[in-house]
């Protein structure tokens, strides 16, 4: 039997009252339409609830169970409505976010410091993966969003680009004489290299477009961290490519050098996704929303200056 849930409500409101026109008046009902909802509900489940006297209603053996048990079903539903209500408005909740290391490093922490400020009754968790691991674990719902290196191939994915971004080969003192040089794309292969290593999502972008240039590339040092490519670029090693937007510090103090390459590598973009048939959470479109607008409190430039 399927049960009606107006009903339960009607009759929980004149019993908890004592009375079928006071119960109505709680609900804003009529007391006719009162009285025939409890009728009905006893109709229904084939027992007499209530007992009507002149001094209003009292509850029968058969009433008293059926409003105990109505009235906790009530209340667990109010505190569901209360909780989905709170959890709409960034009171409570959960977001559950992936992103790669160097992601979450150079450009995601400003955002979450904004996040969990303005929201402190939200549970808040982050994974660090590769891309790929990350697209994996959202398509099996384990994240509500991510924020990755794109290019990412996979049709059961949403994708909105956040930020652009431009790889780039940089170099310390041992290959001074490329700073005033322009160095065509196939030359590149000539000089001892230190790149990410093949998994990565932003090595799979570069070596798809040197690949279309006709460039093949044998780096003699492939790293599993971003953060370690300028060190050893700075002490020698080789032409290292990194993100440039989050290389800043190494550039700024001159111990390392951006390459000019002909032509330069294309820029691409740090994106956002999410599986496609799950819609996205209050929390994780609160986040998105904060990161297509580009703005936070952080000491980070924002995107729109990383031109």
């Amino acid at each position: 039997m399927k049960a009606d849930l107006e009903l339960y409500r009607v009759f929980a409101a004149v019993a908890e009252t004592g009375s079928v026109s006071r119960g109505a008046q709680m609900l804003f009902l009529t007391q006719p339409a009162a009285s025939q909802a409890v009728k009905k509900l006893e109709t229904r489940l084939g027992a007499q609830l209530l007992v009507r006297g002149r001094r209003g209603v009292t509850l029968t053996q058969e009433g008293e169970l059926v409003y105990r048990h109505a009235k906790a079903a009530l209340e667990l539903l109010e505190t569901a409505e209360n909780k989905l209500e709170r959890t709409q408005e960034l009171e409570e909740g959960t977001l559950k976010l992936g992103a790669a290391d160097t992601i979450t490093k150079e450009f995601l922490l400003p955002y979450l410091a904004d996040f969990r400020a303005a929201h402190p009754g939200v549970q808040l968790s982050v994974v660090n993966r590769t891309s790929p691991q990350i697209a994996e674990r959202l398509a099996k719902g384990e994240l509500d969003i991510a924020v990755v290196n794109l290019p990412l191939p996979d049709d059961r994915l949403e994708v909105r680009p956040v930020l652009q971004v431009h790889d780039v080969f940089i170099a310390g003192e041992t290959f001074a004489d490329l700073r005033d040089r322009t160095l065509p794309l196939r030359e590149l292969s000539r000089y001892s290299l230190v790149m990410l290593e093949r998994s990565a999502n932003s090595r799979r972008a570069v070596d798809a477009f040197l690949a279309r240039e006709g460039v093949e590339l044998a780096p003699a040092v492939e790293l599993g961290a971003h953060s370690l490519l300028a060190d050893f670029a700075e002490i020698g090693f080789g032409l290292a490519c990194v993100v440039r937007e989050f290389c800043a510090q190494p550039l700024e103090s001159g111990k390392v050098f951006p390459v000019r390459l002909a032509p330069p590598l294309p820029p691409r973009y740090i994106g956002a996704c999410w599986a496609k048939d799950v819609p996205l959470t209050a929390c994780a479109s609160e986040f998105l929303r904060r990161l297509q607008s580009g703005a936070h409190s952080g000491s980070r430039q924002s995107p729109a200056s990383w031109t």
